[in-house]
């Protein structure tokens, strides 16, 4: 299989096909990804939460960024690499574009994403026109929010439906290639999906969108901090299971004296 490119995932959307997206922060668990035949890997800002042990991801720093993107671009040459760009780091123009430079490029990702508000619109525009690839985060935005603050589904009221449509079409307007909605209510990201013509990857917003996406750890359910709710009846872990079998078995052997 050639390397994924976002042409590929709008041939995706076109015809129907479902998009499948993961996170990874290393080498093996991104190879792994790609052999199971994932298509677009995000190294996300969830590290701070799941590899760091946070109760949320404003910790996350342009130095943890950049090596867990190495680290993945390593074990992964064929899937669509998307990372973030963590909290305070694209306060003005001109920082954003000298860390999205930082993440994208040979052995690095092929598109960094943004949680975006109003007051980013003119950072977006100015990435997108120093060709930076950028992908969009509508919805739950959780760099914005406090740990103590819970999600709760965006989308369900007529003004809350009306901007968030707005929203994502001024993004596809500006020129990002990718959406991810986060916590959308499923009526109102089934909207966004379908008046879009950019692929739209769903966390947590139906599953009428063109693709989801999963923390990784939460697919395996070993989350330092716990699943999503909406996750938790998806659970499998084959991983615990190998582990526990492994410490019976170790502890079972009697040393020869």
């Amino acid at each position: 299989m050639n390397k994924i490119s976002i042409k590929h995932l709008n041939k995706l959307k076109k015809n129907n096909i479902g998009i499948c997206s993961a996170t990874s922060y290393d080498a093996s668990f991104a190879k792994f990804l790609e052999d199971s035949g994932v298509d677009i890997i995000l190294i996300g800002d969830s590290l701070g939460e799941v590899v760091q042990g946070n109760k949320d991801t404003h910790s996350v720093t342009m130095e943890n960024m950049i090596y867990h993107t190495m680290n993945v671009a390593r074990g992964s040459k064929k899937c669509f690499l998307v990372a973030d760009m963590p909290k305070d780091s694209y306060i003005t123009k001109g920082q954003a574009l000298r860390n999205a430079n930082k993440l994208i490029g040979k052995n690095m990702a092929d598109m960094v994403k943004l949680e975006i508000s109003k007051e980013d619109i003119k950072t977006v525009e100015y990435l997108i026109k120093n060709d930076i690839p950028v992908c969009a985060h509508l919805g739950i935005k959780p760099q914005k929010l406090s740990s103590k603050k819970k999600y709760k589904k965006i989308g369900k009221t007529i003004k809350e439906n009306n901007t968030l449509i707005n929203e994502s079409r001024l993004i596809e307007k500006m020129g990002c290639e990718l959406l991810i909605l986060e916590c959308v209510h499923h009526e109102t990201a089934n909207k966004i999906t379908s008046c879009l013509s950019i692929p739209v990857i769903g966390i947590g917003s139906g599953n009428k969108c063109d693709g989801q996406i999963r923390v990784l750890y939460d697919l395996l359910g070993i989350s330092f901090n716990g699943v999503p709710k909406f996750f938790k009846e998806h659970i499998k872990s084959p991983i615990t299971n190998t582990l526990k079998d492994y410490v019976l078995k170790t502890k079972a052997i009697k040393k020869c004296k």
